[in-house]
């Protein structure tokens, strides 16, 4: 449990996160919520930056017929000779 009282005395006192009384922005709320709140503000940054240095291994556009043939070559769906004549007929 040294996760939750590190994440409790963070910020302690009446400062950002532990408001005592009316006072911070909990109002006195018990400090599993400041806690909750803490981690989820975190995760959420993290959560952000993530996504933001993101690659995606997709393409953006729609493949091309021959691209298509090409794949469909290599993975074995048709064999040599329908793959010739298909690209003599796509020219």
């Amino acid at each position: 449990m040294e996760i939750l009282s590190a994440f409790g005395n963070w910020c302690g006192g009446t400062g950002f996160w532990q408001g005592s009384g009316a006072s911070g922005w909990h109002g006195g709320m018990p400090f599993h919520f400041g806690g909750i709140l803490q981690i989820m503000v975190i995760g959420l940054i993290i959560y952000f930056f993530a996504r933001m240095f993101r690659h995606t291994a997709t393409t953006n556009g729609a493949q091309s017929p021959h691209d298509i043939l090409k794949n469909r070559y290599a993975a074995g769906e048709i064999d040599k000779e329908t793959f010739v004549r298909m690209k003599d007929e796509l020219k």
